[in-house]
Parts: C-alpha cells; structure tokens; sequence
C-alpha cells in the first residue's frame, strides 16, 4: 500500500487524536500546579493539628485552674476567713477568663483546620480530574507516536526531511538514555556514600565511647569498665564494616569513588585484659583505640571528599539529562510537525486543472493596442443600445 493510502485511511483517526491532545494539552502543567497547592495544603494542615494538639493540652490545663476556683468551696471558706475574698475572686475571674481564651483559640485552630481540609477536599477532586485528563493526554500521544509509526516508520522518499527529523529523534534518544543512565547510577553512589557517612558518625561515637572507658580503666582496676569498652569497640566494628560494604556499592555505581584504607578494630586484646588487667595492658588498649580514632578521623574525611565530589557530579548529570530531554522532546516535536503538514499537504491536494476553460481560449493573448481597440468598440455598441 502506497505512503498516499496509507495518509487516506489514517486521515480521519489523525485528525480526532490531534484535537483531542489540543484540549488536553495543558493537562502535565495544570497537574504540577495541583500537586504544589496539595502539598502546601497538606503542610498547612500539618502544622494545624500540631496547633490543636498543643491547644488542647493547655485548654484542659486551663479547665483544671479554672474548676480548682470555681468550683473548690475548701478554698472559697478559707479565704473568706482570712480575709481575702476579693483576692480569691480575682483570681477565679483570671482563670475563668484565660480558660476562656484557651477555648476560644482552640476552637479558632479547629475552624482552620476545617478550612483547610475542605480546601484540600476540593483540591483533590480536582487533582483526580487533572490526572484523569492527563493519561487521557499521554494515551493520545502514545496512539499518535504508534499512527505515524506505521507510517512513517523507516525510509520515506516521499516526505522530504522526514527521514533526517527522525534520524534526530532517534540520536536524541540515545543521548538521553545515555546520560539519564549516568546520572541514575551517580545519584544511586551518592546515596550509598551518605549512608556510609552516618556509620561512619556512628563508628566515631563508639570509638569515643570506647576511649573515655578506657581512660576510665586506666584510673584503676574495672571489670565493668573493660566489658563496656570492649561492647563499644564491637559496635564500632561492626558500623565500619557497614561503612565499607556501602563505599564498595557505590564503587560499582561509580568507579572513580576511591576505596576506603585498609584498618580493623580489633577487640580480641580486651578479652584477655579484663582477664589480666594491669596499668601497662590499659595504656597499650588506649593507645590502640587513639590510633583507632586518628584511623577513621582520617576516613571520615575522605569519605566527606568522595561524597562532596559524587553529589557534584549527580546534580551536573541531572542538569544535563534535562538538557538532554529538551532536546529529544524538541526533535520529537519537530518530527510530529513534519508528519502533521504531511497529512494537511494531502488533505489540501493543488488546485484542479480547467482543459475547457484552457482550450475555450486560442492563440495568444491581445496586444495592448488591440485591447484599446476591443475595450473601444464595446463602449460604441453599449452607446448605439442606449440611444
């Protein structure tokens, strides 16, 4: 079947699918802009019932004052009796008053509330209308690119610069792909780097730990003071070891992440000394948890540098695969609009031929005599009519 059948048949399904992605072109952008107000209503929201929680403690502190005067006849009798029935009265009309205000500013927060909920109640039928519309949308577009597909899919003599928009699409493609990949492993490695960050923080704090009991033990025999050091120096082991296991997963992401130094804190020394505890064996452990320290100090800020390097490099990727994909949806705009002018140039075919109009007139045309003469002679017979 001929390029020229092909436009044909499709003509119609072409022209229903263009009109439908033009009444539902604003849809992706509309739909940005509702999740934003949803959010922002749901943060209101948030601090709203965080409002009333701390409203309704201090509301029922305030019923408490306020019943403690009002309804107390102990302390009415006793400050009648000594005198201080107006003081007495001051305050209950203090606490009554500041009950009063707690009730009124909690039930001012549960109208906000209200508010906002009805507000997002609403937002969200219209969110599910805009996210509606918007698959209604991408299946349009997903029917249009599968159309001109069967189409125009391959070589395309008959529909010049198809072939080389195309062609563009499709290197845009890659480049986008491309650097889309790079950037998805670079943020995966940037992510496992912070993560190994946070062990690494934790490795420190039990170091710590492990050095102040230490230092404890070294004042004087401690058995409790040997177990704890040896649980702290355990636990940071243990968060080292994490450490590395995350440093290797982000050097498969990303191969330029240096590894990490090659050091163990080793508790098999702690063992025998709460077995044998004597002044030399405390000063040898405490200087090994020292070395132990300066170790992952020295860690801790290589790894801050390999971190700072990989976020670096995440958010230039991210930059550049935005780049990359304005520039694919840019080819694939310029592909759909030589495919559309490809079924309007059919639909609008050149202007018919007139054979008998053409053959009615023969010879050629007058000169600008003859003209003078012809026009001459038609205004004398008009004028002889006349008379």
């Amino acid at each position: 079947m001929s390029a020229q059948q092909l436009l044909l048949e499709a003509a119609n399904k072409n022209a229903e699918l263009l009109r439908g992605l033009n009444e539902t072109e604003s849809a992706s952008s509309s739909l940005e802009q509702s999740q934003a107000y949803l959010d922002n209503l749901d943060r209101e929201i948030d601090i709203c019932n965080t409002e009333i929680q701390h409203l309704e403690k201090k509301t029922a502190a305030e019923l408490k004052d306020h019943k403690k005067y009002a309804e107390s006849i102990t302390l009415r009798f006793i400050s009648r009796a000594v005198g201080k029935s107006e003081q007495f009265a001051e305050k209950a009309s203090k606490e009554e008053r500041e009950y009063v205000e707690a009730v009124a500013a909690e039930n001012q927060a549960k109208s906000r509330l209200e508010e906002w909920t009805k507000k997002r109640d609403e937002a969200r039928k219209q969110h599910a209308t805009l996210e509606t519309t918007n698959k209604t949308h991408k299946r349009l577009q997903s029917e249009l690119d599968a159309l001109y597909s069967s189409i125009f899919a391959g070589p395309t003599p008959d529909f010049p610069g198809e072939d080389q928009k195309e062609s563009a699409v499709h290197e845009a493609k890659e480049a986008f792909d491309f650097v889309k990949q790079q950037h998805e492993a670079e943020s995966q490695a940037a992510k496992c780097l912070v993560d190994a960050q946070g062990s690494m923080m934790e490795a420190l704090q039990w170091l710590k730990k492990a050095h102040d009991f230490s230092r404890t033990d070294m004042r004087g025999p401690g058995t409790v003071s040997d177990i704890m050091e040896r649980n702290s120096l355990s636990k940071a082991q243990r968060a080292m070891e994490k450490v590395k296991m995350l440093v290797e997963q982000a050097q498969r992401l990303s191969p330029d992440i240096p590894g990490l130094g090659n050091f163990d804190i080793s508790q098999a020394y702690v063992l025998s000394a709460i077995i044998l505890d004597d002044i030399f064996g405390d000063m040898a452990r405490h200087a090994r948890i020292n070395n132990s320290q300066a170790q992952a100090q020295k860690e801790a800020q290589a790894l801050s540098v390999a971190s700072t390097k990989v976020r670096n490099r995440s958010q230039q990727l991210e930059q550049e695969a935005a780049d990359a994909l304005t520039r694919l949806e840019t080819a694939r705009r310029e592909l759909q609009r030589i495919r559309r002018e490809a079924f309007e140039s059919f639909e609008r075919p050149p202007p018919t031929y007139d054979r008998e109009a053409s053959e009615s007139f023969e010879g050629p045309p007058p000169t600008y005599d003859e003209a003078v003469q012809h026009s001459l002679a038609e205004a004398h017979d008009l004028n002889s009519v006349g008379t």
